[in-house]
């Protein structure tokens, strides 16, 4: 019996030091990010019936940007991943989405969609985003570079091809105890800079030859778009 005895108390101081040697400092909680438009739509009044459509399509990504977890530079050739900071949303789905609602606000005259659209529909033209570069640099400024192609509606012969270099910041040094920045504010005003950009160049688009009816394509999508979210409330 005294050697059960002394055998569980063993165990227990056995367990009482383990327990001591592991630390008790919190795991770090994961944060999740999106990316924001940042143009602001005319009002109500302003607004205008849209009379031809962009299509967005799909953002192209480096492979070592095209995972959830954000992405700095530790140095010219390191990156860091941090796996506490992700985004909440495939990055390039979060690049096309602001980039189309960017452009919807500063080209009014336009329905911006984005891919997939339906085949019969005609558009404008087609912006095709190619990143390079997005994130946190290890001095603190935060860059896009990259370039975007505006393509007409059948046919990859561009009509434009921009090269984009970017940058904000640095970034102000962190604060005692605050949670680092990974400067996703910053990466939404350079997306907002980009459709400025884009928004641009489609305005400096030459007329269209032989356009048909500009509504016929915006009707069609609308005509789609009822159609699909019946067959989805059915």
């Amino acid at each position: 019996m005294r050697t059960r005895i002394a055998a569980s108390l063993g165990l227990a101081g056995l367990v009482l030091v383990v327990a001591g040697c592991v630390s008790l400092k919190r795991t770090p909680e994961g944060r999740f990010f999106v990316l924001e438009a940042r143009v602001q739509p005319p009002p109500a009044a302003a607004r205008q019936e849209p009379v031809g459509l962009v299509g967005i399509e799909s953002v192209r990504l480096p492979d070592y940007l095209d995972r959830p977890q954000l992405v700095t530079w530790a140095a010219s050739s390191e990156l860091t991943v941090d796996e506490f900071l992700r985004w909440a949303e495939p990055l390039e789905d979060g690049i096309a989405r602001t980039v189309a609602t960017n452009v919807a606000a500063l080209l009014p005259e336009y329905q911006v969609v984005r891919r997939p659209w339906p085949g019969r529909v005609r558009t404008r033209c087609r912006v095709q985003l190619q990143i390079r570069e997005f994130g946190l640099g290890r001095d603190g400024i935060v860059q896009l570079n990259g370039r975007f192609a505006l393509l007409p509606d059948h046919h990859e012969l561009a009509f434009v091809v921009h090269t984009v270099s970017l940058s904000e910041g640095p970034l102000p040094a962190p604060q005692k105890d605050a949670p680092p920045d990974p400067g996703v504010d910053e990466m939404s005003s350079l997306l907002e800079k980009l459709s400025r950009q884009v928004a641009d160049a489609i305005r400096a688009l030459p007329p269209e030859e032989d356009v048909g009816d500009p509504e016929e394509g915006v009707a069609d999508l609308e005509e789609e778009t009822v159609e699909s979210e019946e067959v989805e409330n059915r």
